[in-house]
């Protein structure tokens, strides 16, 4: 095991990059991620504060890197790896087969190369990378995908270095016991994102069994980002779909639009329902079987993380009937940060870790969540966001810019002698990392 002061965490999440610049110089209308420069510049400093302290940084990137659901094939591309897109497909996007996904993945990285060689870099020169899956990009777990991504990553370098043994891929969660720290996305505590089997959320045909979100995001907000290409960085995202939708008069051939976003919301309240039955018995046989294997390699007890599975909210998609997924889109209003921080507080009681960190909802935040018996405080954390995001709320609007280019610093403090944790902010313009401001609350 690695001593305390010889490395630091780097937490971050909530990239949702997809298939960004083209061969002509023209940003996707579904891309959400425009920072590729100012990543690079980040991974440069600490690059330098690695060499200055004399360690090494083992970044988590917390989910959501990337979204898989918003690559849209050009038009008249018919069929992609070998493999006959259908006439939704060419709509809506590819699905979650591995050839479609090994397609999507060479998008991203050829749409994202300053980013993703920057990376590359920072990872040839000593440093680590651990991959958590989203709700956004469940994809990771296909092993085909991973292994292309690594074979990608070193490829990029002008002389390539094979940096399979620097990238892990986790499916659930990033536990440190050494530095008490628990890293898991979020989306499980949300019913619309949340995976029934999320170590091995397979259809019996081989794809994947996405979330009712997931749907949501595919067959609704690409239609609706066509018009409007940040709809799916406002917040709350229902009140903006009345906003939007009211205003679709003023575009040329609206009524189609609005009959067509109708069909769409229709098409995923149809998903609604039950796997089979023999099916979910025998992914909860294979589940089971994945969290024997994690209590082998996190350091978790078995019977720690079933308990921690317990805490999961039922998928909507496959626990609510159509009225119940409708009422889940519109009213999830209690999905706040006070909701995240009494999840946050229940696997805390598990785990009895120091801190503990989600992403997913793209609100950083901090809160002492106990104190423990040796008199430190334990916390919760959330890594905010990395995209643009815009609301309503003033109060809100005057912070929100502070959840954007966030990431959460661990590591051991020599003249302190303990474990310090830092919420911070990527101030690009001044090259270095500033305090979140948070309120009180």
């Amino acid at each position: 095991m690695s001593a305390p002061d010889s490395y630091k965490l780097i937490i971050i999440s909530d990239f949702h990059m997809s298939e960004g610049w083209n061969e002509n110089g023209y940003l996707s209308r579904l891309e959400d991620f425009f920072f590729d420069q100012s990543f690079k510049r980040f991974l440069e400093y600490l690059l330098k504060k690695g060499e200055e302290g004399g360690f090494h940084y083992k970044i988590i990137l917390n989910g959501d890197l990337v979204d898989f659901l918003q690559f849209i094939p050009a038009s008249g591309e018919g069929v992609i790896r070998g493999e006959t897109l259908t006439r939704k497909e060419r709509k809506l996007g590819p699905g979650t087969s591995t050839r479609k996904t090994l397609w999507k993945l060479e998008r991203l990285i050829n749409g994202h190369k300053v980013f993703f060689t920057a990376l590359s870099d920072f990872l040839a020169k000593g440093n680590e990378l651990f991959i958590l899956c989203g709700n956004h990009d469940i994809e990771w777990l296909i092993p085909e995908v991973q292994e292309d991504f690594k074979k990608r990553s070193s490829d990029l370098l002008k002389s390539p270095k094979p940096l399979g043994d620097k990238i892990t891929f986790l499916t659930w969660f990033y536990h440190d016991p050494l530095l008490s720290v628990f890293v898991e996305h979020g989306s499980q505590f949300d019913d619309l994102n949340s995976f029934d089997y999320l170590l091995c959320p397979f259809r019996k045909e081989g794809t994947l069994d996405l979330p009712a979100g997931s749907f949501f995001v595919r067959y609704l907000f690409n239609r609706v980002e066509e018009i409007y290409p940040f709809a799916d960085n406002m917040k709350p995202q229902v009140k903006f779909m009345k906003w939007g939708l009211l205003r679709l008069k003023t575009y040329q051939g609206w009524p189609p639009r609005i009959f067509k976003f109708i069909q769409f919301f229709l098409g995923v309240l149809g998903k609604a329902g039950p796997l089979e039955q023999s099916w979910a018995q025998e992914l909860d046989k294979r589940q089971k079987g994945e969290i024997k294997k994690l209590a082998g390699t996190s350091g978790i007890a078995e019977t720690k993380l079933l308990e921690l599975k317990e805490r999961w909210v039922p998928s909507a998609l496959h626990h609510k009937s159509w009225p119940g997924l409708i009422n889940s889109f519109i009213g999830n209003f209690y999905l706040d940060k006070h909701y995240y921080r009494r999840r946050a507080k229940k696997v805390q009681e598990i785990l009895g870790a120091r801190y503990i960190i989600f992403g997913h909802t793209h609100e950083s935040d901090m809160c002492t969540l106990s104190i423990l018996p040796d008199g430190r405080k334990s916390e919760y954390v959330n890594s905010g966001s990395w995209t643009k995001m815009f609301v309503e709320n003033y109060e809100e609007a005057l912070l929100k810019s502070e959840n954007e280019f966030v990431y959460i610093s661990i590591g051991y403090d020599q003249k302190k002698r303990d474990i310090k944790m830092d919420l911070m902010r990527w101030n690009d313009s001044l090259g270095e990392g500033e305090r979140v401001r948070l309120f009180n609350t």
